[in-house]
């Protein structure tokens, strides 16, 4: 019986300092500046050209809000397109779909010295004919093949101030067609 005590008086002593002994306050971050949401016009045009000729130009307009903190860093989201039907063959004759139009994804931060940083996705797939000159050397060797996918993915990280332009240019390498794509970026006043 005379150690129940011994024990409790020891386990005191030495759990005393311990329960006393309490960290220091942690200090406060201080908090980031809150940056206001802006909303911004952005102007997004696909281009394609064969030459110095414009072969189709689409134009893309939407408002993104600048420093959202919904959605991360892409805030606005546009998809627009058609699902084409593609058949798998074989026995069982299944057709799945497959999307065909654009896709993007855009976000905008603001920076100190009142410009933008922005930050998108771009995607954009059309069909392509199965004949012509364009497609001949690729030609699968059944005429009655399926159209091929012709396929533009670019994602771009760009500062820009208000009204200013962008351009990102690729070759298509079948028909060797340049693709453009330009942003603008609007603030409204």
């Amino acid at each position: 019986m005379k150690a129940l005590p011994y024990f409790l008086l020891l386990s005191t002593f030495t759990l005393a300092p311990l329960c006393l002994a309490q960290a220091p306050p942690q200090e406060k971050k201080p908090e980031e500046r809150a940056q206001p949401a802006i909303p911004v016009r952005a102007q997004i045009v696909f281009s394609e050209y064969d030459g110095e000729k414009k072969i189709i130009s689409m134009p893309y307009s939407f408002t993104v809000i600048a420093n959202e903190k919904l959605g991360g860093y892409y805030s606005t989201s546009l998809r627009t397109g058609v699902r084409v039907p593609v058949d798998t063959g074989g026995p069982e004759q299944k057709t799945n779909y497959m999307d065909v139009g654009s896709n993007i994804d855009c976000g905008l931060r603001t920076t100190d010295d009142d410009r933008y940083h922005l930050y998108m996705i771009f995607e954009r797939s059309a069909l392509s004919p199965n004949s012509g000159p364009q497609t001949e050397k690729i030609q699968v060797s059944r005429p009655d093949a399926p159209p091929l996918v012709r396929q533009f993915k670019a994602s771009v990280n760009m500062i820009l101030k208000d009204g200013q332009t962008s351009e990102t240019v690729s070759t298509d390498p079948i028909n060797g067609h340049s693709l453009h794509l330009s942003v603008t970026i609007n603030v409204p006043k």
